[in-house]
């Protein structure tokens, strides 16, 4: 397994993240049509990004709006996928985290759903008239979070 370093994004990142973003969403996205190099800055403008990076490229990206406790983006770049780079992400955002964590994840884009069941989050809504139809998931686990006391959690 590469060794995985998360380390917040620099302005010098964000080219090489929206190629990531482009990309994945070229290949994998059907639903988003015409996807463009630009949607990167607009999708995660005020957001905390952090930049997976293995052997000195960047391997993936998250996008995090903190008041929110929301994932907008995770997005691993194809050449390494299955590595655990999205895990990672996980794990470091919830180092951020003042709740659980939180995310949509269209209800066709199986993969990702097995991928967040398999690190620890719910389907806590489904919102069939979504365009395209989604899953609200919830982070279950709370054990790895440092800025929740876990004795709130259980009321």
């Amino acid at each position: 397994m590469a060794m995985i370093q998360i380390k917040p994004a620099t302005v010098a990142d964000h080219a090489a993240l929206a190629q990531i973003y482009l990309t994945d969403r070229q290949q994998d996205f059907p639903w988003v049509p015409q996807p463009k190099l630009a949607d990167f800055e607009q999708d995660s403008r005020g957001e905390l990004i952090l930049v997976a990076w293995i052997d000195g490229q960047r391997a993936g990206f998250s996008s995090f709006y903190r008041l929110a406790n929301f994932i907008h983006l995770l997005f691993v770049a194809p050449d390494f996928r299955q590595q655990g780079v999205g895990a990672a992400l996980l794990t470091e955002l919830r180092q951020y985290a003042t709740a659980p964590l939180t995310l949509k994840c269209v209800m066709a884009n199986e993969p990702a759903l097995r991928f967040y069941s398999r690190v620890g989050f719910q389907i806590v809504k489904a919102d069939r008239d979504a365009l395209p139809p989604n899953y609200t998931l919830r982070d279950t686990h709370t054990e790895q979070y440092v800025n929740i006391k876990q004795d709130s959690l259980e009321n």
